[in-house]
C-alpha cells in the first residue's frame, strides 16, 4: 500500500496498541481508521490514484477487500458526481496506458463504471478511450464482465446502442491480420467469448478483410473455404485464408516437425496449440525464438518441470540468449522488478500456487540475474532529488503480498538500486536509533546492497525523520520516499509537519523553482 503525506491529505498513523505518541499536526483534520488508529481523510482522486494502481485485492492493514473495493467504487461515483468524470476518464486512460498499473482489471473495473453511469460527458469520454485502455481481447472480455456485474438488478440489459457501437469500433479499428491473430490467441476470457461480442454488438464488418474474420469466428473454417474457394481474392484475404488454414493444420497434426514449421512461418503462440504439442522439445524450440519476455519469465518452471529445458540442451542456450538480450529486454520494457520476482520464484524450485515443482537450471539462473541487472537500462531516470528511508528491522524479512519468494527486505534493497542506477541526485538511508546514511553505489549487486543494510541496527520507525534529517544535513530532495512494512509511526513530530518545516528552510532549497514542492511517499 502507498501513502503519500502533502500537506495532510493521506493515510498516517497506526494501530491503538502502539506504545509511540502520535501528535495531530496543528492544521488539517485526522479521522479513526478501521482499527482504531489515526489517518488523513484521503481525497477522492487520491484513492483513485491508489486503487489504478494497486487495486483493492489485497485489501490493507486496517481494511478488508470487500470493503475497500466498496469504498473504492464509492469514490468513483463521488467524482462523478461532482463534475469531474472526464478528470477520472483520463487519469484511468494515463494509469492504463503508461504502465503505472500492477494489473489492468482496476482500470477496466473503474472504465466499467465511468460507461454506466448517468454523467453524458463522462461515457463519452470513457467510450471514446474504450479502444485504448482495452487494447487486447482479455481486456475487452473483462471490461463486459465488469459491466454484467454492475448492471445486476437494473431492468435494462447493457447492450445498449454505445455499448454495441464501441465494440464494434474496437474490431472495426483493426487491420485484418491483427484481428485474426488477437481473436484467435484470445479466444474466451471471464465467461464470454468473441462469438458472444460480435453477435450481441450487431457488427457490420468494415472491409473485407474483417468480414473474412468474422465469419471464421462465426461459422467456421468449413464455411470460410466454400466461400473463397472461387473467388479472386485480394493478397490480404489470401494471407488470412493461408493463416486460418495453417491453424487449423495444427489442430489435427501430431507432427511435432510440421506443428514447429507453422509456428515459425506463421508466427503461431502457444496458445494456439494443443496441450500435447507442449510435451514436444522441438514445438518449445520453435516457440522460444519469438516468444515474448514476460510468457518466458511465467513458463520457465512449466517448461523446466516437462524437461524441455534440459541442461546444456539448445533450447536452454536460446532461452538465455534471448534473456541476456539488451534489446530484447529494452522492447520488452520490462522492469529489474518483474524480473527478481521470476528469478527468486524459480530459484525456490516450486510456484506460487498449484503443485508444480522443478530443479532449477543453473544456467537460467545465470541468465535471469544478468537480465536482472541489464533491465536497469530500461528505466528512464527523472532528474529529481531523490531521499529514501529504508525501514531495516527484522520484521522486514515477511514476505511480500503474492509472492512468497520475496521479503519486503529484498523489495527495499532492489527499489533502491533501481533509484541509485536511475537517478544522479539520490541519498538513501536507514532507520536506526537515527538516521543513518547507507553507501549503496550503482555498481553494487543485490547481494552487496542487503548486506549493507544487514549491518545498521535497527531502531524506531519514525517517518518524521528522514524530512529532520534532511534539514539536518542541508540535503536537497524533491522527493522522500520511505519503505516499511507496516503502518507508519512517527514519535515527537508529525511526519506532515516534518515535510512543512522542510520546505521553510531556505538556504538550501535554491536548487527548487518556487512552484515545486518537496512530497513524501511511504510504501508499504
Amino acid at each position: 500500500m502507498e501513502q503519500c503525506f502533502t500537506d495532510g491529505l493521506k493515510t498516517i498513523g497506526g494501530p491503538p496498541e502502539s506504545k509511540l505518541h502520535q501528535v495531530e499536526p496543528s492544521t488539517g483534520q485526522q479521522l479513526q481508521n478501521s482499527e482504531g488508529g489515526r489517518m488523513w481523510q484521503v481525497t477522492d482522486m487520491t484513492r483513485l490514484r491508489r486503487f489504478l494502481c494497486f487495486g483493492s485485492e489485497g485489501g490493507t492493514y486496517t481494511t478488508n477487500v470487500e470493503k475497500l473495493g466498496k469504498e473504492n467504487a464509492q469514490a468513483i461515483l463521488r467524482l462523478i458526481e461532482c463534475g469531474k468524470g472526464t478528470e477520472v476518464v483520463q487519469e484511468i486512460k494515463t494509469f492504463s496506458t503508461e504502465g503505472r498499473v500492477t494489473t489492468q482489471d482496476p482500470a477496466l473495473f473503474a472504465l466499467a463504471l465511468c460507461t454506466q453511469c448517468s454523467n453524458i460527458s463522462t461515457k463519452q469520454a470513457a467510450y471514446k478511450v474504450l479502444a485504448e485502455i482495452c487494447r487486447i481481447p482479455t481486456h475487452l472480455f473483462t471490461y463486459i464482465r465488469f459491466r454484467k456485474e454492475l448492471s445486476r438488478g437494473m431492468e435494462c440489459g447493457i447492450w445498449g446502442r454505445a455499448l454495441r457501437k464501441a465494440v464494434a469500433n474496437w474490431y472495426n479499428s483493426k487491420d485484418g491480420m491483427s484481428i485474426a491473430m488477437a481473436v484467435t490467441k484470445y479466444k474466451r476470457r471471464a465467461g464470454w467469448s468473441h462469438k458472444d461480442l460480435l453477435r450481441l454488438s450487431h457488427l457490420k464488418p468494415a472491409n473485407e478483410d474483417l468480414t473474412l474474420v468474422t465469419k471464421y469466428i462465426m461459422k467456421g473454417w468449413k464455411e470460410v473455404q466454400e466461400a473463397y474457394k472461387d473467388k479472386e481474392n485480394s493478397d490480404g484475404i489470401q494471407r488470412l485464408l493461408k493463416y486460418f488454414e495453417a491453424l487449423e493444420r495444427v489442430k489435427m497434426t501430431q507432427d511435432e516437425q510440421e506443428v514447429a514449421h507453422l509456428i515459425e512461418e506463421y508466427r503461431l503462440v502457444r496458445e494456439h496449440l494443443l496441450t500435447n504439442h507442449l510435451k514436444s522439445r522441438e514445438v518449445w524450440k520453435a516457440l522460444l525464438k519469438d516468444m515474448p519476455i514476460i510468457a518466458i519469465l511465467k513458463n520457465l518452471g512449466k517448461m523446466t518441470t516437462d524437461s524441455i529445458l534440459k541442461p546444456g540442451s539448445e533450447e536452454v542456450t536460446i532461452l538465455c540468449e534471448r534473456l541476456k538480450d539488451e534489446t530484447v529486454l529494452k522492447k520488452a520494457q520490462i522492469h529489474p522488478f518483474h524480473i527478481l520476482v521470476a528469478l527468486e520464484t524459480y530459484k525456490t524450485g516450486k510456484g506460487n500456487r498449484g503443485k508444480l515443482k522443478w530443479i532449477p537450471n543453473s544456467d537460467i539462473l545465470v541468465a535471469l540475474n544478468q537480465a536482472f541487472y541489464k533491465s536497469f537500462k530500461n528505466i528512464e531516470p527523472t532528474g529529481k532529488h531523490f531521499v529514501l528511508a529504508l525501514d531495516v528491522s527484522s520484521s522486514m524479512r515477511s514476505q511480500v503480498l503474492g509472492c512468497r519468494a520475496l521479503c519486503a527486505y529484498s523489495v527495499a534493497a532492489v527499489m533502491s538500486m533501481v533509484v541509485t542506477q536511475t537517478e544522479s541526485n539520490s541519498t538513501i538511508v536507514a532507520f536506526s536509533d537515527e538516521i543513518v546514511p547507507l553507501h549503496i553505489t550503482s555498481e553494487m549487486a543485490l547481494d552487496k546492497v542487503l548486506a549493507v543494510m544487514h549491518a545498521v541496527p535497527f531502531g524506531s520507525t519514525d517517518c518524521a525523520l528522514p524530512m529532520l534529517w534532511a534539514i539536518k544535513t542541508q540535503t536537497v530532495a524533491d522527493v522522500f520516499i520511505i519503505f516499511t512494512d507496516n503502518e507508519t509511526y512517527y514519535r515527537n513530530i508529525h511526519p506532515v509537519e516534518a515535510l512543512r518545516e522542510y520546505r521553510k528552510v531556505p538556504n538550501f532549497l535554491t536548487a527548487f523553482k518556487p512552484s515545486v514542492q518537496p512530497s513524501v511517499f511511504v510504501v508499504s
